[in-house]
């Protein structure tokens, strides 16, 4: 089932371009955190540590509200494009100023400016997703890419991180970090993501309340609200580790600076298992259970750590804690997806990485207070129970939230069956979804009349109809057939009359909807027309058809 997977979500091309990027980025991401706490870490200790991780995560998650709409705004390749292009430069600049002995000042400076930057990288991939699958189920297989791209980079990077190091110091590891990056903004330079035709609905909105878009959604979509502050709680605890971290390989494990890469690294190594496992969450119709166990194991081995404080079990500590960070960002950015509309799916997602950035910084604030209460040991133990406690504390309302998810899957599967749908992406069959109005008709009832206009498209979901032309029975349709399509793609009025065989449920389409699609599409296009011609056909005549 992994492999194939793999090679079903890998044969798109622009897929396959955004997950190696992705890779790329998150990988020199955590080369260039390795290199960048070391760096502050041996200026001022823990608490310059903790300084630099708050500079790179405050100041962004204050503006990741105004600047994560350009993942709604703007072609998410040219977005992505931006983002690792200006991370390069920005690493580039810092190994510069450290290999030149300027002020650690201009360091903290582009730091700053370096995390602004990466607020767009998660929200824009994550929303660039659903626009690329075609499926809720190739969906969740996409972030099990995703998340296995996520933790391949976590554990190579950390620790060529600390390799890089041990070799050349920090200088070293951060000009690799933008030779990383620059290739990543090759990689993405050529994906084609075609996004759906939405309304505008903020045409009478001020632009302020356009940029909070993304707030105003948790408002409307309570579950998502409730998802993103469960993921806040996992980033806060996330960011007391990472500095603490630091202080572990030093003082309590006796690793060395080198060590801190490595202890990262072995969440890297966990988290590649735990990519490969969320594969099974594909077939998974409900997320909430493993998104609670994976919050809940994402605490406990930080309270082993600093209960049992020994080096071979901190590693398998990490790896396990790895493992279910894997599981909690598939099923938590899957169940994420499901319960916001495509429309605002770029804003949410910058709400989070606003939300995420701004508890990972408090929490790297947080982590000198409680080393100066409880100790290091003390305070892995304090932090580490949170999530737990939280995770079952939460577990019904997730439950819940996974339970109410907006996409609507039934119509999304008819969808997909029918041949001039099977093409599109499922951010495009998701808006044909909304516009879908059921209807029932009983036995003997006309849905619609020969020489009549031509004004929407019909999907059978129960029962039975029949298609007539000129009194003659051409064809009986039953669940997941389609009629209509002929006077609306050729614009002439309905050269069929469709009855209605047995009592059925039917799904209308309207015609703006339906063309948008179909014609928006090339391949959509072309099977529409050859559904067409394949209807002309059967009824053997050139100007007719099945409606």
């Amino acid at each position: 089932m992994l492999l194939e997977a793999l090679r079903h979500v890998l044969a798109n091309p622009s897929i396959r371009r955004a997950q190696v990027a992705w890779f790329l980025g998150i990988a020199g991401q955590w080369i260039y955190l390795v290199c960048v706490l070391v760096y502050a870490y041996d200026i001022g200790g823990v608490v310059a540590a903790a300084l630099a991780s708050t500079l790179r995560m405050l100041p962004a998650a204050l503006l990741a509200p105004f600047v994560t709409t350009l993942a709604d705004r703007l072609p998410p390749n040219r977005v992505l494009l931006g983002v690792h292009g200006g991370r390069a430069l920005v690493a580039g600049a810092i190994a510069l100023v450290i290999a030149g002995g300027l002020s650690p000042v201009l360091v903290y400076g582009a730091i700053v400016f370096e995390g602004v930057l990466a607020t767009l990288h998660r929200p824009t991939t994550m929303a660039l997703m659903p626009a690329l699958a075609r499926s809720p189920q190739e969906l969740v297989a996409t972030n099990a890419v995703t998340s296995t791209g996520e933790s391949t980079g976590t554990l190579i990077g950390p620790a060529i991180g600390g390799l890089l190091l041990a070799m050349g110091g920090p200088v070293l590891g951060i000009a690799a970090t933008a030779a990383g990056f620059a290739v990543a903004a090759v990689t993405v330079s050529n994906i084609d993501a075609r996004r759906p035709v939405e309304p505008d609905a903020a045409g009478d909105r001020s632009r302020l309340r356009e940029l909070a878009g993304g707030f105003s959604a948790l408002r409307d979509y309570p579950s998502a609200g409730l998802l993103i502050g469960l993921f806040s709680a996992q980033t806060f605890v996330r960011g007391v580790l990472t500095v603490l971290l630091v202080a572990v390989s030093v003082e309590l494990l006796l690793l060395g600076e080198a060590g801190l890469g490595y202890l990262n690294s072995a969440i890297g190594a966990g988290g590649l298992l735990g990519a490969f496992l969320t594969f099974a969450l594909v077939m998974r119709r409900h997320l909430a259970t493993p998104f609670s166990i994976a919050l809940a194991g994402w605490g406990l081995p930080i309270v082993l750590i600093g209960l049992v404080p020994i080096g071979p079990l901190a590693f398998a500590a990490l790896a396990i804690l790895g493992l279910a960070n894997a599981v909690l960002d598939v099923s938590g950015f899957s169940l994420l997806q499901r319960c916001v509309p495509n429309a605002l799916r770029g804003r949410v997602f910058g709400a989070l990485e606003g939300i995420v950035s701004l508890t990972f910084g408090l929490g790297s604030l947080t982590a000198p207070a409680l080393v100066e209460l409880f100790g290091i040991r003390g305070a892995l133990v304090a932090a580490g129970a949170l999530l737990p406690a939280v995770a079952l504390v939460s577990f019904a309302l997730v439950r819940r939230a996974d339970a109410a998810a907006v996409v609507p899957e039934r119509q999304v599967g008819l969808l997909r069956g029918v041949p001039m749908f099977t093409p599109l992406p499922m951010t495009i069959l998701e808006q044909i979804a909304s516009g879908l109005v059921e209807e029932r008709h009983d036995e003997g009832a006309e849905v619609i009349r020969q020489g009549a206009a031509g004004d929407c498209w019909y999907l059978v979901v129960e029962g039975a109809v029949e298609v007539v032309h000129d009194g003659r029975r051409v064809a009986t349709l039953g669940p997941g057939d389609g009629f209509g399509e002929i006077a609306l793609l050729s614009q002439r009025p309905r050269t069929a009359t469709v009855v209605v065989r047995e009592p059925a449920q039917v799904y209308r389409l309207p015609r703006t909807v339906f063309l948008e699609a179909v014609t928006g599409h090339p391949h959509a296009m072309i099977a529409g027309e050859a559904l067409v011609s394949r209807r002309l056909s059967e009824l053997g005549h050139p100007e007719a058809g099945s409606g």
